[in-house]
C-alpha cells in the first residue's frame, strides 16, 4: 500500500505547489536504502475516508420495466457517495414493517449490518447487485414492493439523518401460455406445441396420452425470451391411431417439477405413485392432472387435446324441442357431396328406434335433415347419423319436453354470459353483410370435473351466420393461457370439460365473424350456447341463444281481422287492445262451446273463473275455450291432437298449444281439475 505524507515545511514555504512523500508498501519509505526521501513537487492527492452520512446522496435503480416475474434475476444499481457500503432492504406484503434483507427475507435491524445485503461502493461511487428472486419465490407474494438503498445500516423506522433512496418494483407469479399446430391433426404431417414460459424456468415438461400412445414428462429448453416449442415429426405421427389425444404442459413455477416419471412412473409429494402407462389415455391423463392439483405441489399447467382423423362428421349444437314442433339437425362432414348419410332417432333408456332415414350430402359438405316432434314423442333421445362405410359416425343427446309426459325440470347452466358486442347491431343486418360478434363468458362453476377428460360434460357454440370464423381464448385467473386465440371455421365447435376444468376464476372470450345468411331463413341465431351435463344431456335452462332477423325476414304476420279455433280446447290471448263495442266476451257468443264455459285466469286467487258475457277482454289475459262445429256431438273429454304449429292469430287474438292433449301417437292423457298449462311463443 502507497501512503502519501505532505511535509509540513513544504506546506510552510510552498503552499501552493506542496510537495509529498511516497511510503511504500512495507511502511517505509521509498527511496534510498539510507533513507533519503524522495519529493514529488507534483499537487497534493488524499486517499481519506468519504465524508460523514449527512454530506453525499444515494440513488438506485432496477434494470428493466420494474416488472418482474418471480423466478428471475433483477439488477439493481446505483451511486453512492455517502459511505463505502450500501446497504439494502425490501418492504412489501407479508414482510416485516421495518424492512428485511434480499437474500434470506430475515428482519433488518438498525447498526447491525450484518442484517442487511450489503454491497461494496466501486471507487467510481458505483454499486451493482444482481438480485435472484428464483430462491425466494416461495416466501414471496405477488404484488408491489419497495427496495431501500442507504447510506448506514439503518432499518425504516431509523432513516432520519442519513442518505438513502428507493425504488418500487411490482412482482408477479410466473405464467404460461401455450399454441399448438391446430386442433386436428393429420398422421404424418408435424404437430407442434410451444408457448411462452415466464419465471425463467430451464425448462417446461409435456406429457402426450393417446390410445396405445404415451409421451411422459419430455424436458423442453425454454429461452432466454421465455419462448419454448415441441415438435412431433411427420414420422412420429404417421403410425398415430384416430382418436383423441390429451396433452399437458407443465411450468414448474418455483424449485423444480413437483410432478416427475421415471420409467412411466409418475411421483409427487402427498400421492402414491401411479405408472400411467397402465391406464388408458383419459385416465392416464386425469391421475397427472389429480397430482398437479395437490396442496403439495406449485407447479401450473395447460390442457390441450388434438384429434388424428382423416374422415370426420359433426353435429352442429342441437337444443332441446318442444312437443308439437318441428325442427331442424344440421351439420358437416369431410365426405363427399352426393354422399348418403344414414340415421336414426333412439330412446335414451330403452334404445328404441323411433325414427330412422337418411340424409344427402349437399356440394359444401353440408347436410340437414328436417324432423317433426309429433312423429317422435316427448322423451329423452339420442341422435346418431354416420357415414356408408361405417368408419365415421356421430351422436347427440337431446330431450322432447311436453307438459305432462316429460316436463322440462328446473335446471340452469354454470356460466354466464357477461358481454356481447355485435357489429352493426342486430336491428340493421341485411343479408350478404359481414357481421362481427365479441363476447365474454364467465364460468360459475367448473364446466365438469377438473380430474375427468373423458367425461362428456361440455359448451357448444353454434351460429347461422355463413362462412363462420370463431375464435377464442381463455383466461384463468386473470392469465391469458393461449399465446394466440384459437382458431375455428365450422358452424359449431364444442369445449370440454378438459378444455374448461380449471380451478379459479375462468373467462371465456370469444369472437365471431361471418356472412348474414338470406331473407327467409327460419328462426336464425347468431350466437347458441348450450351446456350438457355428465350424462350427455343438455342441462335445463342451459340455452343462451341471441337471435337475428336478416333485413327482408318478417317473422310476425300481421294480424287478420277473424279468429280461427281448432276442434278441442284453445288457449288465446288478446296481443292489442281491441275494438270498442267488439272488447268483451259477447264476441264468442257464436262459438258452440258444448255448454262449457269460456275461462280466464284470476291471479289473484290463482284460479280459473268463467266469463260473463259483459266481462271486458284486455290486452295479454290468457283464456281457455272448447270449440267445435256445431252438428258435433259433445263428448265428455277432448282427446284430440293438440293444433300443429302455424301462423298466429287472427282477429286480434292469439293461439296457444294446449299440451293436455296426447301427442297424436294414439295415447290420451286425462283432465286433472282446473290445471291449465299456458305454452306460448307469444305472450
Amino acid at each position: 500500500m502507497v501512503i502519501v505524507v505532505a511535509l509540513l515545511a513544504a506546506l510552510i514555504v510552498a503552499p501552493a505547489a506542496a510537495e509529498e512523500i511516497i511510503v511504500n508498501s512495507a511502511g517505509t519509505l521509498a527511496g534510498d536504502e539510507d533513507c533519503n526521501l524522495t519529493v514529488n513537487t507534483s499537487p497534493l492527492s488524499y486517499d481519506e475516508p468519504k465524508a460523514e452520512a449527512a454530506e453525499g446522496a444515494v440513488t438506485i435503480t432496477a434494470s428493466g420495466t420494474g416488472v418482474y416475474y418471480l423466478g428471475e434475476e433483477i439488477t439493481l444499481s446505483g451511486t453512492n457517495t455517502a459511505s463505502d457500503t450500501t446497504y439494502l432492504f425490501l418492504t412489501g406484503p407479508n414482510l416485516g414493517t421495518n424492512g428485511v434483507n434480499l437474500t434470506r427475507l430475515a428482519p433488518v435491524k438498525s447498526n447491525d449490518s450484518g442484517s442487511f445485503t450489503r454491497v461494496a461502493v466501486n471507487a467510481d461511487d458505483t454499486w451493482s447487485y444482481k438480485w435472484s428472486t428464483a430462491d425466494l419465490a416461495w416466501a414471496l407474494d405477488a404484488g408491489t414492493y419497495t427496495i431501500y438503498a442507504v447510506s448506514q445500516p439503518r432499518s425504516k423506522d431509523s432513516l432520519t439523518g442519513v442518505r438513502f433512496a428507493t425504488t418500487s418494483i411490482v412482482l408477479r407469479a410466473p405464467t404460461l401460455s401455450v399454441w399448438t399446430s391446430g386442433a386436428t391433426l393429420t398422421p404424418g404431417d408435424d404437430y407442434r406445441i410451444g408457448g411462452i414460459a415466464t419465471g425463467a424456468p430451464d425448462a417446461v415438461q409435456i406429457w402426450i396420452f393417446g390410445k396405445n400412445y404415451y409421451k411422459l414428462g419430455v424436458l423442453v429448453a425454454v429461452e432466454s425470451d421465455g419462448s419454448f416449442e415441441y415438435v412431433l415429426t411427420g414420422a412420429e405421427t404417421s403410425d398415430l391411431a384416430k382418436g383423441q389425444y390429451y396433452v399437458v404442459v407443465q411450468h414448474p413455477m418455483y424449485g423444480g417439477f413437483g410432478v416427475t416419471e421415471v420409467n412411466g412412473v409418475i411421483s409427487a409429494q402427498g400421492i402414491t405413485p401411479v405408472d400411467l402407462k397402465r391406464l388408458q389415455a383419459p385416465d392416464a391423463a386425469s391421475v397427472l392432472i389429480n397430482a398437479l392439483d395437490s396442496p403439495y405441489v406449485d407447479d401450473t399447467y395447460i390442457k390441450l387435446s388434438f384429434t388424428v382423423d382423416g374422415s370426420w362428421i359433426r353435429i352442429d349444437g342441437l337444443s332441446d324441442q318442444t312437443y308439437g314442433e318441428t325442427f331442424r339437425i344440421t351439420g358437416t362432414t369431410s365426405y363427399s357431396p352426393g354422399t348418403v348419410l344414414g340415421y336414426w332417432i333412439a330412446a335414451q333408456d330403452s334404445g328404441a328406434v323411433s325414427l330412422s332415414g337418411e340424409t344427402v350430402i349437399s356440394d359444401n359438405g353440408e347436410w340437414s335433415i328436417d324432423l317433426d316432434t309429433t312423429a317422435i314423442g316427448p322423451g329423452a333421445y339420442a341422435f346418431h347419423i354416420s357415414a356408408p362405410d361405417g368408419q365415421e359416425s356421430a351422436t347427440v343427446l337431446f330431450d322432447i319436453y311436453d307438459d305432462i309426459t316429460h316436463p322440462l325440470p328446473p335446471g340452469g347452466g354454470s356460466y354466464r354470459v357477461e358481454r356481447v358486442g355485435v357489429t352493426p347491431s342486430l336491428d340493421s343486418l341485411s343479408p350478404g353483410e359481414e357481421v362481427a360478434l365479441n363476447g365474454i363468458i364467465r364460468l360459475d362453476g367448473a364446466i365438469g370435473h377438473p380430474y375427468s377428460p373423458s367425461g362428456p360434460e361440455c359448451l357448444e357454440f353454434a351460429t347461422d351466420v355463413k362462412a363462420p370464423r370463431w375464435s377464442y381464448n381463455l383466461k384463468v385467473d386473470g392469465n391469458l393461457i393461449y399465446t394466440e386465440p384459437v382458431a375455428i371455421t365450422s358452424r359449431s365447435f364444442t369445449l370440454s370439460n378438459w378444455d374448461l376444468g380449471y380451478r379459479g376464476d375462468v373467462r371465456i372470450y370469444l369472437s365471431l365473424s361471418g356472412a348474414v345468411p338470406e331473407a327467409g331463413t327460419e328462426d336464425p341465431a347468431l350466437l347458441r350456447i348450450l351446456q350438457r351435463g355428465a350424462d350427455g344431456r343438455i342441462i335445463p335452462g342451459s340455452e343462451h341463444r341471441l337471435a337475428f332477423t336478416p333485413a327482408g325476414n318478417d317473422p310476425v304476420q300481421p294480424f287478420g281481422d277473424n279468429l280461427t279455433l281448432s276442434p278441442g280446447w284453445n288457449f288465446i290471448s288478446i296481443p292489442r287492445p281491441l275494438a270498442a263495442g267488439n272488447d268483451t266476451a259477447m264476441i264468442f257468443a257464436g262459438i258452440n262451446t258444448t255448454g262449457r264455459s269460456v275461462l280466464r285466469y284470476n291471479t289473484t286467487i290463482r284460479d280459473w273463473t268463467a266469463l260473463a258475457p259483459a266481462d271486458r277482454l284486455p290486452p295479454l289475459e290468457v283464456l281457455d275455450l272448447l270449440g267445435r262445429p256445431c252438428d258435433d256431438p259433445p263428448e265428455p273429454l277432448d282427446r284430440s291432437p293438440p293444433p300443429a304449429r302455424g301462423a298466429h292469430p287472427l282477429g286480434g287474438l292469439e293461439r296457444h298449444r294446449d299440451h293436455r292433449h296426447g301427442p297424436g301417437n294414439g295415447k290420451g292423457y286425462p283432465l286433472l281439475g282446473q290445471q291449465r298449462v299456458v305454452d306460448s311463443d307469444r305472450v
